[in-house]
């Protein structure tokens, strides 16, 4: 029994820890984010590139490796085709 309260009182000591942890990673992957946005801001590419990690991630839901092709084409495709997309979403839009 002692060896059980012994882990939960760890446990609970090592709490403030992880939430540290998790919070800096947060940080870290909302960083990443506040710099791509501001790249793509300056440098003048279609706003559609956001869009590329959530079309892979549905598909990803399903096919892992489908999702991956998906996620690499589509990138390739804003990076060196922007105005391909960007004609594509306004005839939808």
């Amino acid at each position: 029994m002692t060896v059980i309260a012994n882990f939960f009182n760890n446990l609970v000591k090592a709490i403030p820890v992880l939430v540290a942890k998790v919070g800096t990673i947060l940080l870290l992957i909302f960083t990443l984010g506040l710099f791509g946005g501001y790249a793509v801001a300056l440098t003048g590419i279609t706003p559609f590139i956001f869009l590329i990690p959530i079309v892979a991630m549905l598909i990803m839901w399903y096919k892992l490796d489908e999702g991956v092709f998906v996620l690499i084409l589509l990138t390739l495709l804003v990076i060196f085709f922007p105005d391909v997309v960007n004609s594509f979403f306004s005839a939808i839009l």
